[in-house]
């Protein structure tokens, strides 16, 4: 039976409503003690776990043996890094994990990628974007300008420290603005500020707000994004980029599986394979596009090739 836009909404929403009701307790071990086990460093619902979720199964079936997926929460992901950093080599406890939050953790005294082994990169990078509730006053960047140099504005944000938060932190430091900054959790606590007025701006990943405005009458109206170029699905809508003049601000969200630096390149070379023979996986695919997650799997190269960018982003922030 074909699948409809409303149901794989749906879908989705129950999706992350199964998994905030299930919460990290109900993850306990209950497969063979030498399940390959997933370590995701952020809570339930954000896209990481939504990653884990959805390459889960057929990780599993491509191994021909069991894949757990646990949390391990702190710290903004690194105490996972460092659980897996600190694991045996033998390929079975990886870390799954957006690459430049990673390069955003890293400090000089505590490298983490250098201590990591890239498997496979398995998203495409998405956006983040500068969101209003549709009923503000503020109608676009030039609006929001206006409006910030007049009063400091509130704004929801999981961080200047995060991909999330890096965005409304590049505004501040390229436009010379200052908003009051209200933390967050996510985007899902960031958008429940905006519906609630308590909040005048957020910064959000974009799906996020592609799937409010979806399925919910009150939307929400994106200002500008953090990617390179224009969001397909929001082609009216400016990069931060553009409206700085400084393709270097731009930046995407990307996903990777990671194993202890010291990991055997054949133990390495068998998981890699089983994430890329996910490219054919049509079910996967059908499910990534309703949690609009934009799956992709790439070999350990693409991963290298994705830090290197990163890390000229956070350089650009003087990290």
């Amino acid at each position: 039976m074909r699948q409809t836009r409303r149901d794989l909404l749906r879908w989705s929403a129950a999706l992350a409503t199964a998994l905030a009701a299930a919460g990290p307790g109900s993850r306990e071990a209950t497969a063979a003690t030498t399940a390959i086990r997933l370590i995701c460093g952020l809570g339930v619902g954000n896209p990481t776990d939504l990653c884990a979720q959805l390459i889960q199964d057929g990780f599993s079936a491509a191994l021909k043996e069991p894949v757990e997926f646990d949390y391990t929460l702190g710290e903004g992901g690194r105490r996972a890094a460092l659980e897996v950093i600190g694991a045996e080599p033998d390929g079975r406890l990886l870390l799954i994990a957006e690459i430049l939050s990673l390069v955003l953790l890293e400090t000089p005294p505590e490298p983490l990628l250098s201590r990591l082994q890239p498997i496979a990169k398995i998203t495409r990078g998405f956006s983040t974007a500068l969101v209003v509730n549709e009923f503000s006053d503020i109608r676009d960047w030039t609006g929001l300008v206006a409006a910030a140099k007049a009063d400091r504005l509130r704004a929801a944000t999981t961080g200047s420290d995060s991909t999330i938060g890096l965005l409304l932190s590049l505004a501040e430091r390229r436009m010379n603005l200052s908003f009051q900054p209200i933390d967050v959790s996510g985007s899902t606590a960031a958008i429940d500020m905006l519906l609630t007025r308590r909040a005048d701006l957020a910064v959000m990943d974009t799906r996020s707000a592609l799937l409010h405005n979806a399925r919910n009458r009150t939307r929400l109206h994106v200002l500008a994004t953090s990617g390179a170029d224009r969001s397909p699905q929001l082609p009216d809508v400016p990069t931060l980029a553009e409206l700085v003049g400084d393709p270097k601000v731009a930046y995407t969200i990307s996903f990777a599986l990671f194993a202890p630096a010291k990991t055997a390149p054949a133990v390495a070379s068998r998981l890699t394979s089983a994430l890329l023979g996910l490219r054919d996986d049509r079910a996967l695919q059908t499910q990534a596009r309703l949690a609009a997650i934009p799956m992709q799997f790439d070999g350990p190269s693409a991963v290298v090739a994705a830090i290197a960018r990163d890390r000229r982003v956070a350089s650009g922030l003087g990290r």
